[in-house]
């Protein structure tokens, strides 16, 4: 296929979700990272979803949608709480903007590397 064939390019915004037509897609990236912060909770603590729904008080159904990016039923507090049940801590930091609106943002921050010590 040629690139002609393919039709023309739309420049995009910028926000790659606003761009999908995710009507809040601040809210859908916190949701997307939560979920992928649990997919990698799981895999860490080596569970199955099943196990990993017992611990979170989910069903297996709503694991395995979550870890595979399903979240758009569910609320940012619930990913939150899943994820705090898997031994993540998770701190809101809220502070005055420089700006007339502010901005939310997110940040992982890197996983603690064991010393040995």
């Amino acid at each position: 296929m040629t690139d002609a064939a393919a039709g023309p390019t739309k420049l995009g915004s910028g926000n790659y979700l606003k761009d999908r037509g995710y009507s809040d897609p601040a809210e859908m990236r916190v949701k997307f990272l939560l979920s992928n912060e649990i997919a990698v909770a799981v895999e860490d603590k080596g569970l199955s979803q099943k196990a990993a729904a017992e611990l979170t008080n989910l069903k297996q159904p709503d694991i395995s949608r979550i870890v595979n990016g399903n979240v758009g039923d569910y609320s940012v507090w619930r990913l939150m709480r899943a994820l705090s049940l898997l031994g993540r801590d998770i701190v809101i930091d809220i502070h005055q903007s420089n700006q007339e609106r502010g901005d939310i943002n997110t940040h992982i921050a890197p996983a603690k590397l064991a010393t040995g010590r």
